[in-house]
């Protein structure tokens, strides 16, 4: 969560906004954080995940990343049996949705 929030204030200019949201079902709690950033084009959403891919500049004044976060956030989502996706339109933002599985229930008598 920490990297998409941080991804999210990177690429959205001042004015614009970021909004973390949840949706629990009884399966899944999908986690979703949307921003009114830059937007990626739609040849490049795949690529978004590969290590060391960077999608274009950020808006003036922020700090570029080596490209490595959301390749390692969708590893470790993977590894929880979960996994992380990106929907996105250039110039209005993107959002990107965390999913992981509900941990089961606990059914031991105490």
């Amino acid at each position: 969560m920490l990297n998409l929030l941080s991804n999210a204030v990177q690429f959205t200019p001042a004015g614009g906004s970021v909004s973390v949201t949840t949706i629990s079902t009884s399966n899944d709690i999908h986690l979703d954080v949307r921003d009114t950033g830059v937007g990626i084009p739609a040849e490049k959403l795949d690529a978004v995940f590969e290590p060391f891919f960077q999608v274009g500049e950020v808006p003036s004044g922020k700090p570029r990343g080596t490209g490595l976060g959301l390749a390692i956030s969708r590893e470790l989502a993977r590894a929880m049996r979960g996994d992380l996706t990106v929907e996105s339109v250039p110039g209005e933002g993107s959002t990107f949705t965390l999913c992981l599985p509900r941990a089961p229930a606990d059914t031991t008598d105490d």
